[in-house]
């Protein structure tokens, strides 16, 4: 499969249906998830054939954009059943519903064992701006399920990000910086878009 043959598969896969503020929902652009799911296949091998957990998965753009660059399974975790009931019809349509599970849950709750049970996390987490600290929440609780995360973060925050990955263990890499333009999803959004300069950043952990 091209990049762009999968960027225009990803396309398809609608937006959350209610986006909700508190949690800092929008759909992540299909350019920055396929280049994302692309370096991490291509340079890193770590998709095809992989155990991938998509933290925060909302409507699935990352975690399905995985199954179909043959990743051997893939979990998409969400604490919005409307944005999961989304992923999952689009995972029937793509026919890789075989490969992927859902399950909705709160990252502070996951219903899942202790250990290392992924070979990696890909996720687009919430940056903070509601709730402050929840972007590295959900990079400490990434880190106990696999030992390589790929994680998309707001540029300004990449300094800190880097030291608190030496706290906890991780070696951290700049995979790429983009622009992320978020349309008008919510009534105070008065811009035609909304423009933030985003890092993925790609964390091997001990």
């Amino acid at each position: 499969m091209r990049k762009k043959d999968l960027e225009i598969i990803l396309e398809k896969i609608p937006p959350h249906p209610l986006p909700k503020i508190e949690l800092e929902q929008y759909t992540t652009p299909v350019t920055i998830v396929s280049r994302l799911l692309w370096i991490a296949s291509l340079t890193y091998d770590d998709i095809v054939e992989r155990e991938i957990l998509d933290l925060g998965a909302g409507t699935g753009r990352i975690g399905l954009g995985a199954a179909l660059m043959s990743a051997g399974s893939v979990l998409l975790i969400d604490i919005d059943a409307d944005a999961l009931s989304v992923a999952w019809r689009s995972a029937k349509n793509l026919k890789i519903d075989n490969i992927v599970n859902l399950v909705a849950a709160d990252v502070f709750n996951l219903p899942l064992r202790e250990g290392i049970l992924f070979d990696a996390v890909l996720q687009n987490p919430p940056f903070g701006v509601h709730h402050r600290g929840m972007d590295v929440e959900f990079l400490i609780r990434a880190k106990r399920l696999a030992n390589v995360i790929y994680s998309i973060h707001k540029e300004s925050t990449k300094e800190y990000l880097e030291k608190f990955a030496e706290k906890i263990g991780c070696k951290v890499e700049t995979i790429f910086v983009d622009e992320l333009c978020i349309p008008p999803i919510y009534n105070f959004h008065v811009k035609r878009k909304h423009c933030v300069e985003i890092v993925v950043l790609r964390f091997e952990c001990r």
